[in-house]
């Protein structure tokens, strides 16, 4: 029998690597790099800076003036030495995706038009630009891409302002892939003139973010979003619509087969999926909407789901969507779960459609006295369902509070093998003012906000730390390897979180210690392109 050569990790050709490192999570991707790189000077050379420069990301707008001015430098030097010494490469020439995320200003993107407009990324394939601004990009940024990046394929643009009435999509974005986001800055906008016949047939990615208006999808007539076909369309994220003819819908979902990520977020309205049928959307594995659109979806793509998140449902109505809406309850394939989930003691259960639910620990369904209190929150029963109905899931997400012994709830999540990531947020958007757990307003994490919520009342799990609250729910569910506390539900990156490293005595063993960090990954399962 033949016997396969053994190749040791610092033999391979250094073009693999980048195609190794991929696999590795984005939360410790980075790290496990820098970590390689100091294994042997052959690594150090391979992985610095061919591997580690290709994907570059820049939080904030001092950092990204400081990186940016430095690879401006970096060039220019360069690029006077070349002219006497020969060829000299420089490390922007190694960046293949470049992501700026700021809350406002413009003096990080003139940087970045310097960077480019001296030829500073000749390989950059991807741009990701988060920006918090009111103002259009400028026209000359785009030109500058167009002349000096022609290997240029995606753009991803979040928080900038476009100008309905204008040619609101830059024409020299028209050969690539783009997500846009729309703001709608001023009421007198005539809304109708939001005509998506433009937008390029190679489009990947679609984002449509109407800030402070209701609008209506198909307003555009043949212009709308319902009436286009993108052939290579995989991801479809909408905010603030509403669908007027929801029978146009069915004919748009027949027509990208290959969506593979939906988002309906919170103010999205109406009804998207009239006379949904099975194999409409075969190749859907990314789900995100509120309870109306999840019961109609989940019998037909429950089993090949991977990531699911589920807005603004109401007491047990999510474990009732997981359990009893999909054929045997089960979500085989989900390995990523999120719950926005708020508490209440209302009698309307036609409003509130399965709110009461609930099960025992066969999976039979309890009856529930019709005047006993409906009110429900994360307990052990809760995470049984759960884990019951999606047993493959690697992360959760919990927005809400709870109120259960510690014991009931890590007994509920260890029913999960293969749950490493475990991220609870309080529920202060509006919602509740409550914390996930009683009193972790008063942890020291959390007085920057000077909330001045009290302790509620609990006669279960009060934990007096934000450690004691980790070292109890990781020793009770050995096969935790992160947990984060936050404010918010469904961030890729979690800013004012605050995140546990797990570090255990032995695998599957007792923590040993845990490693505070200021922030961390929220679930990652289907959205690694966001990043």
């Amino acid at each position: 029998m033949a016997t396969i050569a053994r190749v040791k990790f610092d033999e391979l050709v250094p073009e693999l690597f980048p195609v190794i490192f991929n696999h590795i999570p984005l939360s410790s991707r980075i790290p496990t790099i820098l970590s390689v790189a100091l294994a042997s000077h052959l690594l150090h050379d391979a992985i610095i800076p061919h591997v580690l420069y290709r994907d570059v990301r820049l939080i904030n707008e001092d950092r990204a003036l400081h990186v940016l001015r430095r690879f401006i430098s970096s060039t220019q030097a360069c690029t006077g030495e070349s002219q006497d010494k020969g060829n000299i490469t420089t490390p922007t020439q190694y960046i293949r995706h470049i992501c700026i995320e700021l809350d406002g200003g413009d003096v990080p993107l003139k940087e970045l038009q310097r960077l480019i407009d001296i030829n500073g990324l000749p390989n950059l394939v991807v741009l990701t630009l988060n920006i918090k601004q009111d103002a259009p990009l400028p026209p000359t940024l785009w030109r500058s891409f167009k002349e000096k990046c022609s290997d240029l394929k995606e753009v991803h643009l979040t928080g900038i302002a476009q100008d309905h009435n204008a040619q609101w999509i830059q024409p020299e974005l028209f050969a690539i892939q783009v997500r846009i986001e729309i703001h709608g800055l001023n009421t007198d906008l005539d809304l109708g003139t939001l005509n998506l016949s433009a937008i390029p047939p190679n489009l990947h990615t679609l984002e449509l973010r109407m800030r402070d208006f209701d609008y209506d999808i198909d307003a555009a007539g043949v212009g709308g979003l319902l009436f286009k076909v993108m052939p290579h369309l995989r991801t479809l994220i909408l905010d603030d619509f509403k669908i007027g003819n929801s029978a146009l819908t069915k004919q748009f979902w027949i027509a990208h087969p290959g969506l593979e990520r939906l988002e309906l977020l919170a103010r999205v309205t109406g009804n998207w999926f009239e006379d949904f049928e099975s194999g409409m959307l075969p190749n859907l594995k990314f789900l995100k909407s509120n309870y109306s659109s999840a019961k109609i979806l989940l019998p037909h793509v429950a089993n090949q789901l991977v990531s699911l998140y589920l807005l603004e449902t109401y007491n047990a109505q999510a474990p009732y969507l997981l359990r009893a809406v999909p054929e045997y309850g089960r979500l085989p394939a989900l390995s990523s779960l999120g719950i926005h989930r708020t508490s209440g003691n209302s009698n309307n259960n036609r409003k509130y459609e399965g709110h009461r639910w609930r099960e025992d620990e066969n999976g039979a369904v309890m009856e529930i006295d019709p005047r006993a209190n409906a009110t429900r929150r994360f307990d052990g029963n809760y995470l049984m369902s759960i884990a019951k109905a999606a047993p493959n899931l690697e992360e959760l997400e919990l927005m809400g509070d709870s109120d259960d012994t510690i014991n009931s709830i890590t007994a509920s999540l260890s029913r999960l093998p293969k749950l490493n990531r475990l991220t609870l947020s309080d529920p202060i958007n509006g919602t509740s003012v409550r914390g996930f757990f009683t009193a972790s307003f008063t942890w020291s994490e959390y007085l920057w906000r000077n909330l001045g919520v009290p302790e509620y009342d609990s006669q279960h799990y009060r934990p007096k730390s934000f450690h004691q609250a980790v070292f109890d729910l990781a020793n009770g569910c050995r096969t935790l390897e992160t947990v984060n506390f936050c404010s918010s539900i469904g961030d890729l990156l979690m800013r004012g979180g605050v995140s546990g490293v797990i570090i255990r005595e032995t695998e599957g063993g007792f923590v040993k210690e845990v490693k505070r960090i200021n922030a961390s990954w929220g679930n990652m399962v289907g959205r690694e392109e966001d990043w």
